[in-house]
């Protein structure tokens, strides 16, 4: 069977925008998958935020070697959602005489994880939940006795110049706010 010469040819556009066609379509299907799937793995690529905090200035921690308490407030950030202002946690800021920097101490119980308390010129912490004691340098009373099976977790402190005013230095105290898992003797970082 032949051709007639009268037959009408398909016209060459037709392909053309067939193929046109058709890579417009993948595109306006592949697009909203694209964009989903890249908005469900944002936080794996997302920057953490320096666990670095301001507690507080220099001249709420006299060098007296008495332990006060500060809230640690930060920005809290989920997968997806941001909180900003977040109690995160407790410190203990101590203040040996003479010493400029204090020694950081995480309110957190290395036990289970309980708020230890401090009363005020009292020789030790203590948790109520178990009965662990330590000393104000953080140290366990009992040592290995006691139930909890370590210290309390020290915290790296910095001090940062913030101005002059009145003829006085301020300066703030930031912590690295790390969180440790409970009940382990050595300090593993929760994620």
């Amino acid at each position: 069977m032949s051709k007639s010469k009268n037959e009408p040819k398909p016209p060459r556009r037709s392909f053309l925008a067939v193929a046109v066609a058709l890579v417009a379509g993948g595109l306006a299907a592949v697009t909203p998958l694209a964009v989903g799937i890249a908005a469900f793995l944002t936080p794996l690529f997302r920057r953490r935020e320096t666990p670095s905090v301001r507690v507080a200035l220099l001249q709420q921690v006299p060098d007296d070697g008495m332990p006060r308490s500060f809230p640690v407030v930060a920005n809290r950030v989920d997968a997806w959602n941001r909180y900003p202002a977040q109690r995160i946690g407790a410190v203990y800021l101590v203040r040996e005489p003479g010493a400029e920097k204090p020694l950081a101490l995480s309110a957190k119980c290395p036990h289970a994880g309980c708020f230890i308390g401090y009363a005020p010129g009292a020789e030790m912490f203590t948790c109520p939940c178990h009965t662990s004691e330590f000393k104000l340098d953080g140290a366990r009373v009992h040592g290995d006795a006691e139930v909890s099976p370590r210290d309390m977790d020290a915290l790296p402190v910095e001090l940062r110049e913030v101005g002059i005013a009145d003829g006085l230095a301020h300066v703030e105290v930031w912590v690295q706010f790390l969180d440790f898992q409970t009940g382990h003797k050595e300090q593993i970082p929760t994620a």
